[in-house]
């Protein structure tokens, strides 16, 4: 079996990070930028919520190969809003005489088009339920490497075996803050879905509520904090970043269906979605058909409705692996949403993870026991880079941990249990090397 040239302990890793930190700190290191780019984009489009003129009344579709998208507008007497023409999908606005679902109805018979439907809002867990970052006073470097959720699921024993070398996991949310430390060195693609003039996907917050819901940048920090998590779980991983969401958590179908075929194209053999709608999307569950044909995992958050129903999408799309939440003693989270869709939890109770301008914040959510999972199936596929995302989730779900204190409307409707890294790498484990499915003993053996 395969071994990783070098080995980094999840305290080597801190003490790296902090050394870098300081450096940082007391060199040129670029400031992160307040207010989103004031180019004409779809950003910019996606403001119209509340005056009659959203996103909900367009029509977005994937193109058939060879078709064009200026030829179907004329055809439909539709304006053309916005093509990508590399990821084959375009959005269009039906005139005075249509609605967009009639609209949709005459193009389902088009042999053109892939899919067609009404474009619709995407959305973080925690910007729905207004659940945000929190800053405890203890947010440092070394308080994230060591908090019990890493303990846990066992990431010391893991680490051990395999720091998740050579994969790439896409991180689809709200852009990062590509400055903070933790993500050094490890950043090897990026696009932004929403602006194309931030290249850099960066993660930033304009001060404005564009989606009008009293709430003023309440996603801000979220992918940066999902893509720490990633780096706690997978340090030696390499990070892909689609800016899909806006600070305020929106985005819409065609920004998160692009992403994840950008994603596909460009090496991502995990991707993470810490994000959902409670409407099916054909565009997007055509994308993730496309990611597994190449067999990159697909990790999604399944909610924090705190009950079984209403369900998001794509988590209960059979194309993702769903991820509900627990907190590091095993037992689900009280927001958590739970159902036969749900394949495993992780712990997403106050998890510190990075926020941008360098810090280290709480946040509580699916989005954030989404990452976890996403980061041990890249500590597998660094070892085991033929796997399909079928033997990916077989290793996870045969080596999770049993759940504490479920009741009895979840009883199997939690998957497999928690994720456990230290389980999961056991039989690529050096000899002498004995994993525990004990937190106590986890715990204790970090220490």
């Amino acid at each position: 079996m395969p071994r990783p040239h070098h080995v980094i302990t999840m305290r080597h890793l801190a003490l790296a990070l902090v050394a870098l930190t300081g450096l940082l700190a007391s060199s040129c290191a670029r400031q992160l930028p307040t207010a989103v780019d004031s180019t004409p984009s779809r950003a910019a489009a996606m403001t119209r919520q509340g005056n009659g003129d959203g996103v909900e009344n367009e029509v977005v579709v994937t193109l058939a190969a060879g078709a064009d998208p200026a030829v179907i507008a004329s055809d439909y007497g539709a304006t053309l809003l916005d093509y990508d023409a590399e990821n084959s999908l375009a959005v269009y606005q039906p005139d005075g005489s249509q609605t967009p679902a009639e609209l949709v109805t005459l193009m389902a018979a088009d042999a053109r088009l892939i899919t067609t439907e009404s474009n619709g809002w995407i959305v973080p867990a925690e910007a729905r339920q207004k659940s945000f970052a929190f800053d405890d006073g203890f947010g440092t470097l070394l308080n994230a490497v060591e908090q019990p959720a890493a303990a846990a699921i066992g990431l010391p024993a893991a680490h051990k075996v395999s720091t998740g070398g050579g994969v790439k996991v896409a991180i689809l949310d709200t852009g990062i803050d590509p400055s903070h430390p933790m993500f050094a060195g490890r950043i090897v693609g990026s696009s932004d879905f929403l602006n194309p003039a931030n290249a850099a996907a960066i993660d930033m917050a304009d001060g404005v509520d564009n989606n009008a819901n009293g709430a003023t940048d309440e996603a801000y920090g979220h992918g940066t904090h999902v893509a720490g998590i990633v780096m706690l779980t997978a340090p030696d991983a390499m990070l892909l970043v689609g800016r899909v969401l806006d600070a305020d958590g929106q985005g819409d179908v065609l920004a998160v269906a692009a992403g994840i075929r950008w994603a596909v194209r460009s090496g991502a053999r995990v991707i993470n979605l810490s994000l959902g709608t409670l409407t099916h999307s054909d565009a997007i569950q055509n994308a993730l058909e496309y990611a597994e044909h190449h067999d990159v995992v697909v990790v999604a958050s399944a909610g924090n409705w705190g009950a079984e129903n209403p369900q998001e999408f794509p988590a209960r799309s059979s194309h993702a692996i769903a991820v509900a939440a627990s907190d590091a003693a095993r037992r689900p989270a009280a927001f958590t949403s739970f159902g036969s869709f749900v394949a495993l939890t992780a712990p997403g109770v106050a998890v510190r993870s990075a926020y941008p301008g360098n810090s280290y914040r709480l946040w509580s959510g699916t989005s954030m026991s989404t990452p976890f999972v996403s980061g041990t199936a890249a500590l597998l596929l660094s070892l085991h880079p033929s796997w399909s995302s079928g033997q990916t989730l077989e290793r996870l779900t045969q080596t999770s941990s049993h759940l504490y204190g479920l009741t009895p409307a979840q009883v199997d409707k939690l998957g497999e249990g928690m994720v456990n890294a230290g389980a999961a790498l056991a039989p690529d484990y050096a000899p002498g090397i004995t994993p525990t499915d004990d937190p106590e003993e986890i715990v204790r053996a970090a220490r």
